[in-house]
């Protein structure tokens, strides 16, 4: 069972195409879709005529998304392309803040900035902190075709994380756990640690379809940054 089974290839096409509708992706230049785990979106933007390379730390994901060719095993704070070598970067589902410290996140921004062509864009889509944190869980449990599945959520202020324990239960099976950790970002930290990579926030949006942001109620925030002449 998948904690997110419904972040499926089906999503992935129509976001794709919400983004190059919304004109948040181009219709043609070379993307690197970063931290794109089994290529969910990576691969309708390639459909879709981009030439579009993905990278991941999981090879497991890439694995089973089947991205030999198309994608890279990989850290995001070293990325193996060269300077100046993509017209956009994407990272969506809030992978950027799964990151362990601030000062990974800044090595993440600077790399982006380094591969980016000058004018180059990042999108980048992460959770609406001041919307996570007010309607946050702290307990949910599911059942899933014979399996429960119990989560407990809080947020940790000193760090600015939401923590997230998983219990996965099958039936007649030993529980298993996990653990998450995301970094949330207010927007005007998010636009400070983009600007000290140099890239300039240009738009924000309330999803990847390029709906109105708005703080108090926007589960999400895609930002969109620019990279300049003489980065």
């Amino acid at each position: 069972m998948s904690l997110y089974r419904h972040r499926s290839p089906a999503q992935g096409r129509q976001q794709v195409q919400q983004l190059i509708a919304a004109g948040l992706l181009p219709k043609t230049g070379c993307v690197l879709d970063l931290c794109c785990g089994a290529g969910r979106h990576l691969q309708p933007m390639r459909d879709a005529g981009l030439q579009a390379w993905g990278l991941d730390l999981s090879q497991q994901l890439l694995v089973s998304g089947e991205l030999a060719g198309v994608a890279v095993r990989a850290d995001a704070r070293a990325i193996p392309f060269a300077d100046a070598t993509f017209d956009c970067a994407t990272n969506l589902f809030s992978s950027f803040g799964y990151f362990p410290t601030d000062d990974a996140h800044h090595a993440v921004l600077a790399e982006v900035a380094r591969v980016l062509k000058p004018g180059g864009k990042l999108v980048l889509d992460h959770m609406n902190a001041q919307v996570t944190i007010r309607e946050l869980k702290p307990l949910s449990v599911e059942q899933r075709d014979g399996l429960t599945l119990r989560q407990t959520r809080r947020y940790d202020t000193q760090s600015r994380r939401v923590i997230k324990e998983v219990e996965y239960i099958p039936q007649g099976l030993p529980p298993r756990h996990w653990h998450e950790s995301v970094r949330l970002f207010e927007p005007a930290e998010l636009d400070a640690f983009l600007a000290q990579a140099g890239l300039t926030v240009s738009a924000r949006y309330g999803d990847l379809d390029a709906s109105v942001f708005k703080e108090s109620t926007s589960n999400r925030q895609v930002v969109v940054a620019q990279k300049g002449d003489s980065t």
